[in-house]
């Protein structure tokens, strides 16, 4: 699932990424911007229990900018 989500990211356009790492922060109470990226996104960490919550976060934004 990691995989996904550093696919996802990738599609992102860069307004859109900062939305997500905002949504992120929010949902998940992270002050680290810089642990989301290196570590959850590209690094593929991210813990498991928030894995299907985030795919589902990154579905929506990349659903709602191709509007």
């Amino acid at each position: 699932m990691t995989e996904n989500i550093r696919r996802m990211f990738k599609q992102m356009d860069h307004n859109t990424k900062e939305e997500a790492l905002v949504c992120l922060k929010k949902e998940f109470k992270l002050q680290n911007r810089k642990l989301i990226i290196d570590g959850w996104i590209l690094g593929g960490l991210i813990p498991e229990a928030y894995q299907e919550r985030t795919v589902k976060l990154f579905q929506n934004l990349l659903g709602s900018s191709s509007l």
